[in-house]
């Protein structure tokens, strides 16, 4: 399946937040990495035919005022992890596991981005 990916405003944070959107389907993906601003447009039912969809057919999330967003490496690997946060616990959660099985020794690096008083934060944890 083919999509679009575009860069954009976020609608939260003002800064650069990216838009990935899927022609053959009309879902769309948007995420900040500043801010941890999410919107997602995706289809719940996948049996029926895309001029068949109605308004019930579509799953609609959006997280506006997030807690922040992470991003996660670990020495070995050749990726990093991005995600949002909706709230503290979820940060909580996630240096909980962290900290898990050892895991804390194998982190390279660990930071959180947060929208604080209009002004994006980042706090380099490892």
């Amino acid at each position: 399946m083919g999509s679009v990916i575009d860069y954009i405003e976020c609608p939260n944070c003002k800064a650069e937040a990216y838009s990935d959107f899927y022609y053959n389907s009309g879902e769309e993906y948007i995420n900040c990495n500043n801010c941890g601003y999410y919107h997602s447009y995706t289809i719940k039912n996948r049996d029926k035919r895309l001029d068949e969809l109605t308004d019930e057919d579509w799953n609609i999330q959006e997280c506006i005022s997030p807690f922040g967003a992470y991003r996660l490496k670990y020495k070995e690997s050749v990726s990093t992890q991005c995600g949002s946060l909706r709230n503290e616990a979820e940060w909580n959660e996630l240096m909980e596991s962290v900290k898990e099985d050892n895991q804390y020794f194998m982190v390279e690096y660990l930071q959180l981005s947060q929208l604080i008083d209009g002004q994006i934060t980042v706090k380099h944890i490892i």
